[in-house]
């Protein structure tokens, strides 16, 4: 199950696969900044959209013995110091910590609206979101150039079983319309996964497909992109790699959720210890023929055209 290459291997290894922009570049396309995790942003034109982005870095102990946990407003600040100076909407793709946890205050440093299931929602209500776009499986939003859809997904497991899963915000089945009573979520268990999902975001005439990760149950769409961001944290996930790129056909291939969260952002890119990179690499070059890239914290990246 532990990789040996995940205990205290970074990016050095692979630095032939790390692409970024070279300094001063002028930025004509659509730029792409890796935030850790499974966080990006994507940027055109003076328009920018966020997906899943989080910077608390709350400490594994925390989470394994069911501490209390808060966004880190320092760490926050620090990470919003590479974010565009608008953002145009933040897509969370499900309800867990390390993917929703620092919405809700970034959210109200920007002005900026959430689209992400209605579980995924309500949480961020409890958290003191006063409004969000409650999204589903099949749904459209088009947001200044952006035009995103909304695809179903499922989420890899965990020891065999989806890591805080549920599908309503609170686990003693009271109906969803009293969540805002609940109180705001306060332990990592409180923050469950809910209804995943998945985005096809469509800009400049490219497609980016991007995901937290999945099951082998649940492919994504039979159609060609520019770009597939496909997390990679656990077992399942790499179990559908192969199928998911057969299936996107993807000119580039950039595997995510593959370093360790519970570090800060400022230790720098270590590869979680679930994480199997070079099996990752090995079925993109058995399977496809993208060309397979990495990305670093906060150093963008433009997608090139065709």
């Amino acid at each position: 199950m532990f990789s040996a290459q995940a205990f205290g291997a970074g990016l050095g290894s692979y630095a032939d696969l790390v692409v970024s922009d070279p300094p001063a570049t002028r930025h004509n396309g659509v730029r792409v900044t890796y935030l850790g995790t499974n966080g990006y942003q994507f940027e055109f034109k003076g328009h920018a959209l966020l997906v899943d982005p989080y910077f608390s870095r709350v400490d594994l102990l925390s989470v394994a013995f069911g501490s209390r946990i808060q966004p880190d407003i320092s760490r926050i600040a620090d990470g919003m110091r590479h974010l565009a100076p608008k953002l145009d909407a933040i897509l969370v793709t499900h309800g867990h910590f390390d993917h929703l946890l620092d919405a809700p205050i970034i959210m109200s440093k920007t002005h900026t609206r959430l689209i992400a299931s209605r579980s995924s929602i309500d949480l961020a209500k409890r958290a003191g979101v006063s409004s969000g776009d409650a999204v589903a499986a099949g749904d459209v939003r088009r947001i200044g150039p952006w035009k995103i859809r909304v695809l179903p997904a499922t989420h890899d497991r965990l020891f065999g079983k989806v890591p805080f899963d549920g599908r309503e915000p609170l686990r003693a089945g009271l109906p969803a319309e009293a969540s805002a009573k609940a109180g705001p979520p306060q332990r990592a268990s409180d923050w469950i996964c809910g209804e995943p999902l998945t985005f096809l975001i469509e800009i400049n005439g490219q497609r980016i497909y991007i995901d937290s990760g999945g099951t082998p149950t649940q492919l994504p769409p039979n159609e060609s992109v520019d770009l597939a961001i496909l997390g990679m944290a656990l077992p399942d996930s790499r179990a559908r790699l192969p199928a998911a790129l057969d299936r996107l056909q993807p000119r580039y291939v950039l595997p995510s959720h593959q370093d360790n969260f519970f570090r800060p952002l400022n230790l720098g890119f270590q590869f979680g210890p679930l994480t199997d990179f070079p099996r990752v690499q090995r079925d993109c070059a058995q399977a496809s023929r993208s060309r397979l890239i990495l990305l670093d914290y906060f150093r963008p990246w433009t997608l090139p055209r065709r």
